[in-house]
């Protein structure tokens, strides 16, 4: 599969222009098929697909642990999963408040609905578990030095190598210890989504964990983030105000506008190391 596309362009600079070859982003279609669920549809850079499909069950709450997975088999850019967890649309249904019934032309009244759910609940968002009826606050004890927020953004900016080549894509980078873990995409969520999944399969510890990334941070983002269990997301972006309120109750480090060596601070400072 072509990942890259060169085409002549016309760049006009300071009063001149001239044609040049430029690098553009292949985007695809991906289908992932989990249980008896509706498909959901997502617009990816198919790249690290496996990787993104854990991340998304783990941060749309559909499995606790990489283990709940019982398989996982990439068809071109379609992904099967089956989790120990046998999930059905009436789950779905559920999180809508959709209340299926079998009575009398109501039948046909739920059926209609559950199609008009089909068809809108696959986005780069996270669809119908984009909100948490309860959140658990985070109790990590991971600090993080000023100093370093400064270079994981450098360093998520030099290894971005999809993003130099076209501009087309977000990236995300997860820290471990010493560990670094970098995925590109051409949505923010499924980058992180990606990520998470590459972590999870690497057993490590979500709780010693933070994200980098480049983008928004709207509530759907943090949601991601809270039900894994990361404590701290660092971006070059700001939060939305909606992201703001869930870090609160999630006791999330929400950090943005690093640039020109300096960043905000939003919630749970005590876990920035504002000396170093």
């Amino acid at each position: 599969m072509k990942l890259l596309n060169e085409m002549n362009v016309i760049q006009w600079k300071n009063g001149e222009s001239k044609t040049i070859k430029e690098h553009t982003v292949n985007d695809e279609y991906t289908y992932l098929f989990i249980d008896y669920l509706p498909p959901r549809k997502f617009t990816t850079y198919p790249t690290d697909l496996e990787d993104f499909a854990i991340g998304y069950c783990l941060g749309e709450g559909l499995i606790k642990d990489y283990s709940d997975i019982s398989s996982i088999e990439l068809d071109g850019t379609n992904i099967l999963i089956t989790t120990k967890l046998n999930h059905d649309p009436e789950e779905d249904l559920e999180q809508e408040g959709i209340v299926q019934e079998r009575k009398g032309n109501c039948e046909h009244a739920c059926v209609c609905r559950l199609l008009e759910y089909q068809g809108v609940n696959s986005d780069n968002a996270g669809g119908i578990r984009s909100e948490l009826k309860t959140i658990e606050p985070n109790m990590s004890d991971l600090k993080i030095d000023a100093t370093q927020i400064i270079k994981d953004i450098e360093h998520l900016t030099d290894e971005a190598k999809i993003w130099q080549e076209t501009a087309g894509v977000h990236v995300a980078q997860l820290k471990y210890k010493d560990k670094i873990i970098i995925r590109e995409d051409v949505s923010r969520h499924v980058a992180v989504d990606k990520v998470i999944g590459a972590a999870a399969k690497e057993g490590y510890d979500f709780s010693q964990c933070y994200i980098s990334y480049s983008g928004r941070m709207p509530a759907d983002m943090l949601i991601k983030v809270i039900r894994v269990g990361i404590p701290i997301i660092i971006s070059n972006a700001a939060p939305a105000t909606s992201g703001i309120d869930v870090a609160q109750a999630g006791n999330i480090t929400v950090i943005g506008f690093v640039r020109d060596n300096r960043f905000t601070v939003y919630t749970s400072p005590e876990r920035v190391n504002l000396e170093n």
